[in-house]
């Protein structure tokens, strides 16, 4: 089943995240453990800090951005927060409700297939497997909603600096980067 659009929440009495997703066969609530997150972030991370966007907002530093001759590992971070803050601003879509799933269930392992511009996470669930296809934006838009979430589980940190920089960044100036 094919993934499309999805919502994801902390459930505070279950101690996991839940994925409520429309799909190709209706609505479908999927729960992901902390012990399959922590196996998950690490790759998702890594994939989308491969991409390079190309977009305005790298082309040009701004204040507190390093110099065009600065170490490579800072032009990275600055560009990895740069593209974190660019895909959070985009205006959220409706709430996919878990009220109407026609299945739910815990997911128990899950594949993460990396193409050249899509992201390819298959869900496996004990009867059929859920597909979510990502494209870079898609999943940082998808990583800043797991990163707020997971601050709010309290769990141990597993996120990297840009990540928390970005962060901060996008809830001390909530104005649009884009002109």
């Amino acid at each position: 089943m094919q993934l499309t659009r999805l919502t994801t929440q902390f459930v505070e009495n279950e101690d996991r995240f839940l994925i409520s997703a429309e799909s190709d066969v209706g609505g479908v609530n999927l729960w992901l453990t902390q012990r399959l997150l922590r196996r998950l972030l690490p790759h998702l991370i890594e994939w989308v800090g491969r991409h390079e966007s190309g977009t305005a907002v790298e082309a040009m530093p701004g204040p507190g951005q390093p110099a065009p001759d600065a170490p490579p590992a800072a032009v990275s971070s600055t560009r990895q927060v740069n593209r974190q803050l660019v895909a959070q601003h985009r205006q959220p879509l409706a709430r996919v409700p878990a009220d109407t799933a026609t299945l739910t269930c815990l997911v128990h392992a899950l594949q993460f297939q990396p193409r050249d511009k899509v992201l390819r996470i298959v869900f496996a669930l004990p009867d059929n497997e859920a597909v979510l296809l990502l494209q870079e934006e898609h999943a940082r838009i998808w990583l800043g909603v797991l990163y707020k979430h997971w601050q709010q589980a309290q769990w141990p940190d597993v996120w990297p600096d840009w990540m928390k920089q970005a962060q901060r960044m996008r809830l001390e100036s909530p104005v649009s980067l884009m002109h």
